[in-house]
């Protein structure tokens, strides 16, 4: 019954994790396209429509972190396999380098491409373009595809 009972919560956590996946997937698809584009409007928008992805992302991390730790609870893993713990630290150092990190950077960009009520960029197109040149969106899209191969690593092997 035991067994039964872990699967679901594996099944929770697998779906809560695809979730994220599909709306953090918004974010890492303008997070490269904006790199191409030099539209100030076109900036907004696609800055825009990351944002609503924000909240799904938000609440499908909450959901795979929390099903994902009563499985392990529900399984006994957490008591003697290290690499639960390590998942888990990984996910919270992640999210920590994405709030820490990325989000001001997008912040700055929003506010970079706003005009000033006297018609006149906050920004010249030089500084926006140099933020957009900016490999930093990339090093830490890379940061966080590795932290996500590394878990499922650790999932599926459970090295220690």
């Amino acid at each position: 019954m035991v067994a039964i009972a872990y699967n679901w919560w594996k099944l929770l956590h697998v779906l809560g994790v695809l979730a994220f996946v599909m709306y953090h997937g918004v974010s890492m698809i303008v997070a490269l396209r904006l790199r191409k584009e030099r539209d100030r409007t076109r900036i907004a928008e696609l800055l825009q429509f990351s944002g609503s992805s924000v909240r799904g992302m938000y609440v499908s991390l909450a959901w795979l972190t929390v099903f994902g730790i009563v499985a392990g609870v529900q399984s006994g893993i957490y008591t003697h396999q290290a690499w639960f713990w390590l998942s888990i630290g990984i996910l919270v150092a992640v999210s920590a380098e994405m709030s820490i990190v990325i989000r001001p950077y997008y912040q700055r960009l929003k506010e970079a491409v706003e005009i000033r009520p006297s018609g006149v960029p906050r920004r010249s197109d030089e500084e926006l373009t140099a933020m957009l040149a900016s490999r930093l969106s990339l090093a830490s899209a890379a940061f966080g595809f590795a932290a996500l191969v590394f878990i499922a690593y650790l999932m599926i092997f459970k090295p220690f």
